[in-house]
């Protein structure tokens, strides 16, 4: 967790020194100059493949927030930093024998009756970001933008089956967690209405390369359970603050 807190720093620190680097650079289109921050209300659409986590850790739209800071360097071209950070997401569910878990088929002994297992999970996630973004004024008060660049991404999981019927699946309970960070390329669409020279309101949709994310036990990473992600989807709904 240090390590990833002192990564996550420096991608900060880089990225608003990359901002006021450009913004020093002078614009052909100093009108179109501003600088602003917001906060976005999310929600995320964040799925496992279904062998590999999917049939145990929630499939519940995840509710979060986005707060962004970002420079215009002219009209059309600019750059933002932020974070979506989002709920803890827990799931208790029954897995029938038969069905793969985690990668792994659940077995009973030959001529032995169905059984099945209790498992409990909890996910989290965040996601630092920095990107580029070009920008087209549909109106004098609207615009639509796309946003391109690259995450920090972070996300944990802890599983545990902790029941069964029979009673012969399971000795004692079985915990596993998984944890990664991972630099992954993010893409987004905004439209923006502003009301005024300071105020604004947003729509936007975004899809992160969360499918790189392959995440193994740390009780045992060489063999055995693994998690495997696929691409994430975000709705997003926020008010902008243009400060100059």
């Amino acid at each position: 967790m240090k390590n990833f807190l002192i990564v996550e720093k420096n991608l900060y620190i880089k990225a608003l020194t990359f901002i006021a680097v450009l913004s020093a650079v002078p614009s052909s289109n100093a009108v179109g100059n501003s600088t602003y921050v917001g906060a976005d209300a999310m929600y995320s659409a964040s799925t496992f493949q279904q062998d590999f986590g999917g049939n145990v850790i929630s499939k519940k739209l995840i509710p979060g927030l986005n707060l962004f800071f970002g420079h215009m360097f002219n009209e059309h071209f600019g750059a933002e930093i932020g974070v979506d950070v989002y709920k803890r997401m827990k799931n208790t569910v029954t897995v029938e024998t038969g069905s793969v878990l985690l990668g792994e088929m659940i077995t009973t002994e030959p001529g032995a009756p169905a059984n099945w297992i209790s498992t409990k999970t909890s996910f989290s996630q965040r996601h630092p970001y920095a990107g580029i973004i070009a920008k087209a004024n549909a109106t004098n008060n609207n615009s639509v933008s796309l946003l391109a660049g690259v995450s920090l991404s972070h996300i944990k999981i802890n599983y545990s089956a902790f029941d069964d019927q029979a009673h012969d699946l399971l000795n004692d309970e079985v915990v596993r967690n998984f944890s990664k960070t991972k630099i992954i390329p993010i893409i987004r669409a905004t439209v923006e209405h502003k009301f005024n020279d300071k105020f604004g309101v947003r729509a936007s949709l975004a899809w992160k390369n969360t499918s790189a994310f392959k995440l193994k036990s740390k009780e045992n990473p060489s063999v055995g359970a693994l998690i495997k992600a696929k691409d994430t989807f975000t709705f997003g709904i926020g008010a902008t603050y243009y400060i100059f």
